[in-house]
């Protein structure tokens, strides 16, 4: 084997490992969706807790639930309630739209459309609201957020599995296409 079959060898293995590392990736992912949405659905507990338990304003059951969940969302909630407490005249609907913004951008690749539509919805109203309205709408945020890990955790063994033979797959089909 000369120097030419020796790049070409070289050449595949890195166009194979690529492709599996896309697979790989992809699997990752939707994993990593199903933990965000799983974490947004325990925000949205300790939320109505706070609400049901002591009424407490928004800005300050951000802020206390905080101390209580894990990266990335302690930071993010603690960011959410010391706008809220600067007040700033702006309304909870602008805050919240900001900070799904802010939150989405972060984990671009993890949240869809439709988990962020459902994120936004939830702001629009909830400021405005009396405590068993506010109550009703965190519930339905949390049926959502249930049914689409559901529904993700459903088929995430064949979808993951699925995405790394997608990789590899592809990665063996360029080889040989460029052999």
């Amino acid at each position: 084997m000369g120097l030419a079959g020796l790049v070409r060898l070289a050449g595949s293995l890195t166009v194979l490992a690529a492709a599996t590392g896309l697979g790989a990736a992809v699997s990752l992912d939707y994993r990593r969706r199903i933990q965000l949405l799983t974490q947004l659905r325990r925000m949205f507990l300790l939320l109505a807790g706070e609400i049901r338990s002591s009424r407490t304003p928004a800005a300050e059951a951000f802020g206390r639930m905080a101390g209580r969940m894990e990266p990335p969302f302690g930071k993010w909630l603690k960011t959410l309630a010391d706008r809220l407490e600067a007040g700033e005249g702006e309304s909870f609907a602008f805050i919240w739209k900001e900070w799904v913004e802010q939150f989405a951008r972060a984990d671009a690749q993890a949240l869809q459309t439709q988990d962020v539509e459902l994120l936004l919805s939830f702001g629009e109203g909830f400021g405005y609201l009396d405590q068993q309205m506010q109550l009703s709408s965190i519930q339905f945020v949390q049926e959502q957020l249930l049914d689409r890990v559901g529904e993700l955790r459903g088929g995430c063994a064949a979808r993951m599995r699925m995405a790394r033979l997608l990789g590899v797959s592809a990665g063996i089909f360029l080889v040989i296409l460029l052999l």
